[in-house]
């Protein structure tokens, strides 16, 4: 798989994981970065590859965001939990 497509997939997956567990959808997006920064972006690179490689960073964004929302809802009902049993 080509590394601009990969971006693309890896910031879906770090929209779905979010949704349902966080910390993988976490994963997904940190690694969909890492990969979008090794892609050499110069004026010579096509548009379907710069377009990959932004879209694939936005729904990267997308992604870490709601899977940072799902951790700190967890932690805190974790948290909440363990101080109304105490």
């Amino acid at each position: 798989m080509k590394s601009h497509t990969k971006v693309v997939w890896l910031g879906y997956a770090s929209i779905a994981f979010s949704i349902v567990w966080g910390l993988p959808g976490l994963l997904c997006a940190v690694y969909a970065r890492r990969v979008a920064a090794a892609i050499p972006l110069s004026d010579a690179a096509p548009d379907r590859v710069r377009r990959d490689v932004r879209g694939g960073l936005l729904l990267a964004r997308v992604g870490m965001v709601l899977s940072i929302i799902v951790i700190a809802v967890v932690l805190w009902s974790i948290i909440s939990t363990l101080i109304w049993l105490l």
